[in-house]
């Protein structure tokens, strides 16, 4: 693994764009190839919603934040001139806080959402959300929302089962930065999460194409049913040594920080199976109380580590149901080079988790892995791999699992749809369940799955996602092996 000198890339870089104008809008590219934006490429929505010296772009969760975004950022804080300040502490800073590149990626949304876009440049819906997105982070609140339309289909039918889904659904996360020093060394803000999933004619929370298939995975992992809007996370975080270390304590979605993959993250533009979210043997718990810690030393190495409850649910109150009995460890190691053996920027994950549940100890290992696939390439690979024991596969279901798969971005033309342009993707993925033994009586012990998804951005805010997925041996199929699931996502990301 050939490793270059990122600190003096840094330097260099840092001095080139620091000659930039601030009059320039900047394209995230995925994360991976951001860069000036050419003048035609500007959505009308984003140069309406959003003068370009107030811009902070879009990140990438398990992109390390390029020394261009990162740049962006400093000079934005500069520019900015927060006013409103208490001894050394500027209050509801206009820019993020600084962090490192990994933790930045994961602890900074930006406030853009207008995206470049070939078929339509401007809509009343696109312009109005990057508005409201460039006044709230005036104060320091910076989010990514998500409100989108799913409806998948089971065929061949499966009888005597629903084989048709239809469902809104609705997320919100992001930080709302506090305060920070002077010197921007330190700082404290709060982190959110909120979710809403309405099903039509069918619960989310009891229904959906994993009922009806009888699969471990769900294949609509972007179901967010419950009782109402719930919060999956509610909690303060503190920075310190120039983002070097991140602390946060409270109710948590541990899955919005470890075990990110740029190639196969959460559903929004990703594989939709949940399989491809997150490891599934993982147990990387939501709205449970709990502890995290983020530290990352050098450009190329970090840790994260967190502990929480295992035994919550949608909207009760955490402190209720913490118990030595029911509680999580998970922690991961990164390793990060910008040139992997010339194929160009990677990061290999290892993961560990000690797990209490019911009162008995397990323990489990997993691996994380991304890797473009060319220097210049918009292709790239991504794997997890996991095994428990049967004591923590308890918390899961799942004792082992793997997944992998391509992901071509930008795919096809160097101008239109499936261009940089157009903010367009093409997925492939591949899953394997073993179940554990809590799930048992079961009619397949390992499940199957392929899966092949589409990205097609039609406005700066709005995609279509058509999607195709086979699921071989559901592991509680009850007259049936395998099953095709065809999917169609209308997203609205702001």
């Amino acid at each position: 693994m050939k490793t270059r000198s990122i600190g003096a890339l840094l330097i260099t870089a840092a001095a080139a764009v620091a000659q930039e104008p601030l009059s320039q809008y900047l394209d995230t590219a995925f994360g991976w190839l951001p860069g000036m934006m050419p003048e035609q490429t500007v959505p009308a929505s984003l140069r309406q919603g959003m003068p370009p010296e107030h811009q902070q772009s879009r990140r990438y969760g398990g992109v390390p934040t390029s020394v261009s975004l990162l740049e962006q950022s400093n000079r934005r804080a500069a520019a900015a001139g927060d006013s409103l300040t208490w001894g050394n502490w500027q209050l509801f800073p206009s820019s993020a806080p600084r962090f490192m590149p990994y933790l930045d990626s994961v602890f900074v949304p930006g406030n853009t959402c207008a995206e470049p876009c070939t078929f339509v440049q401007c809509d009343p819906i696109s312009t109005g959300a990057q508005r409201v997105k460039k006044i709230l982070s005036d104060y320091g609140l910076q989010y990514n929302a998500v409100a989108s339309y799913n409806y998948a289909r089971i065929a061949p039918s499966i009888r005597g089962k629903r084989n048709n889904f239809s469902a809104f659904n609705f997320q919100a996360a992001g930080k709302w930065f506090l305060a920070r020093t002077r010197n921007n060394a330190h700082s404290i803000f709060l982190s959110f999460e909120a979710d809403l999933g309405l099903g039509v004619n069918f619960n989310q929370r009891r229904g959906g194409v994993q009922s009806s298939l009888g699969s471990l995975s769900q294949p609509q992992s972007s179901l967010r049913g419950g009782n109402g809007v719930f919060l999956p996370e509610l909690a303060l975080g503190f920075s310190a040594f120039d983002g070097q270390w991140v602390g946060m304590v409270g109710t948590l979605d541990v899955s919005n920080y470890l075990d990110q993959n740029a190639y196969a993250g959460s559903w929004h533009g990703n594989l939709t199976n949940s399989a491809f979210g997150s490891n599934p043997c993982l147990p990387l718990e939501w709205g449970n109380w709990g502890y995290m810690t983020a530290w990352q030393p050098s450009e190329n190495f970090y840790a994260m580590y967190a502990t929480t409850g295992s035994n919550g649910g949608i909207n009760r109150n955490p402190f209720r149901y913490i118990s030595r009995d029911y509680w999580v460890h998970v922690g991961e190691i990164g390793f990060i080079s910008d040139d992997v053996w010339g194929m160009g920027p990677g990061t290999y994950r290892l993961q560990y988790t000690i797990t209490r549940h019911d009162g008995a100890t397990g323990d489990g290992v997993a691996c994380n892995i991304q890797q473009q696939l060319g220097h210049n390439s918009r292709l790239g690979f991504f794997t997890r791999c996991g095994y428990l024991d049967s004591d923590a596969s308890a918390v899961t279901g799942v004792r082992a699992a793997a997944t992998a798969g391509l992901v071509l971005q930008a795919p096809f033309t160097s101008s239109g749809w499936g261009s940089q342009q157009n903010n367009d993707q093409v997925g492939f993925g591949f899953l394997w369940q073993r179940a554990g033994g809590t799930e048992k009586p079961y009619a397949h012990k390992d499940e199957y799955g392929l899966e092949l998804t589409a990205v097609v951005q039609l406005t700066p805010t709005f995609y279509l996602q058509p999607d195709i997925q086979y699921i071989f041996n559901p592991v509680h199929a009850e007259s049936r092996d395998h099953a095709v699931v065809l999917q169609l996502q209308g997203v609205f990301a702001f």
